[in-house]
C-alpha cells in the first residue's frame, strides 16, 4: 500500500499525462533503436515461407497419396465382386492394383517435392521451366 501511495497511482486509476509523454517518448526510442541496431535479426520472409510445405503437409501429404491409392482399389474391387458375385478375387487383385498406383503416386509427389526444393519454392511446369523463365 505504502509503494502504491508513494508512486501517485493506485490500481484501476488511469496514468497522467506526463507518464503517456513518457511512454509515448519511450516508444518512439525504442522503435528509433530496432531501426538503427545491427544486431537484430532478419524478419522472416513470408513470401518463401508460405511457398514451402511444412514437413507435417509433406508427411500428411504423402500418407494420404498412398492410403487413397489402396482404399479406391479396394472399393472398386468390392464393387465388382458385389455386382460379379465373385467373392474376394477382384478385391485382392484391385487392392494390389490400389496400392501399386498409390506407391506410384507417392513417388511421383516426392519428386514434385524435389523439383520445389531445388528450385527454391519457385513454381515450375511439367517441362521443368521456371514461369519467368522466356525462352
Amino acid at each position: 500500500m505504502a509503494d502504491e501511495k508513494s508512486h501517485g497511482t493506485r490500481r484501476g486509476s488511469s496514468p497522467s499525462n506526463a507518464d503517456e509523454k513518457a511512454l509515448a517518448d519511450l516508444d518512439q526510442r525504442i522503435q528509433a533503436a530496432r531501426k538503427s541496431a545491427k544486431w537484430i535479426r532478419p524478419e522472416p520472409e513470408t513470401e518463401a515461407a508460405e511457398s514451402r510445405p511444412s514437413d507435417m503437409g509433406v508427411a500428411l501429404r504423402l500418407s494420404s497419396e498412398f492410403v487413397t491409392g489402396v482404399l479406391v482399389g479396394a472399393g472398386i474391387g468390392w464393387g465388382i465382386d458385389r455386382l460379379a458375385g465373385t467373392s474376394p478375387l477382384c478385391l485382392v487383385i484391385f487392392k494390389g492394383l490400389g496400392t501399386a498406383a498409390g506407391v506410384r503416386n507417392m513417388l511421383r509427389a516426392t519428386r514434385e517435392l524435389d523439383k520445389a526444393r531445388a528450385s527454391d519454392g519457385v513454381k515450375q511446369d511439367h517441362a521443368g521451366h521456371r514461369p519467368d523463365d522466356r525462352r
